[in-house]
């Protein structure tokens, strides 16, 4: 008997892959108790396979779907970085040049206010030298710059043109010893010179002993020597000190105009002798 099972096994096994399943297909055709013995021998044996078999192929399919998920969640993930980014870069944009119009707001409201002509232009470059105190504006004499016109902000008095290139313009700024604003004390009309002293004070001159000028006093432009608008803000006092004997006194003011934060300027390229804030 095991001579002609070993001898006839192919035929025997290939008989049997292909009668099982029919066996299979018939049981599960009817109900658990309508089973007959060779049916839940059929079952006995084939169910631990089946379970293995469907057990495999679930892992695989669901391996194969994550898979897929994954490759397309990783590639929108990419997808929506990319947009973030373009649209932080966006949002940044948007409030620099909201930023940029409220500032050339301001700078067309003074231009308004002191009815003076006047071209915008940007800072490009500040020195950084011991030695002087200027910037750099972008704008020269191909847009009609020319040497010692004003340079405000809204803020106040930024300092004069030093000299032009064709599309730049090098400005002394009040901060400079070299500069020189003739001011008036806004509260007690004293008079004095505001010239540079460090790179953040500048000192009022030429007053005398005897003027009342008291810390927090604002000093605005004379409008004497023709360059700069008369009633413009060129600092606040933040000092003085009354010397015993002389006819003057030490006098330190805090420009108007934030140097650290200055980006847009007006180079006044026409006023009215005359001109008075309103």
């Amino acid at each position: 008997m095991i001579k002609y099972l070993k001898e006839y096994r192919f035929y025997i096994i290939l008989f049997a892959f292909i009668l099982i399943p029919v066996i299979a297909i018939d049981t599960s055709t009817r109900a658990p108790h309508e089973y007959r013995i060779y049916d839940r021998v059929i079952v006995w044996t084939t169910s631990p396979i089946q379970t293995l078999i469907s057990w495999t192929l679930d892992r695989l399919s669901s391996g194969f779907h994550n898979y897929i998920y994954l490759l397309h969640t990783r590639r929108e993930n990419l997808i929506l970085i990319e947009e973030n980014r373009r649209l932080l870069g966006s949002i940044a944009a948007l409030r620099e040049a909201g930023q940029e119009n409220l500032r050339l707001r301001k700078l067309l409201q003074f231009e308004e206010q002191f009815k003076v002509e006047s071209i915008v232009a940007r800072v490009i470059a500040k020195d950084v030298s011991t030695e002087f105190r200027a910037i750099r504006i972008n704008r020269g004499a191909a847009a009609g710059i020319q040497r010692n016109m004003a340079v405000v902000t809204n803020e106040g008095i930024v300092g004069r043109i030093l000299r032009t290139t064709e599309n730049t313009a090098d400005v002394v700024t009040v901060l400079d010893m070299n500069s020189a604003v003739d001011a008036i004390d806004e509260r007690s009309r004293a008079r004095g010179v505001v010239e540079g002293l460090t790179e953040e004070i500048c000192q009022l001159r030429y007053t005398l002993r005897t003027d009342d000028i008291q810390p927090g006093d604002v000093l605005v432009s004379s409008g004497l020597g023709g360059i700069f608008p008369k009633g413009i803000p060129v600092g606040t006092v933040s000092k003085a000190h009354r010397k015993p004997f002389g006819i003057s006194q030490e006098v330190e003011v805090r420009p108007s105009v934030d140097f650290t934060k200055l980006e847009e300027v007006l180079v006044i390229s026409r006023f009215e002798a005359e001109s008075e804030p309103k």
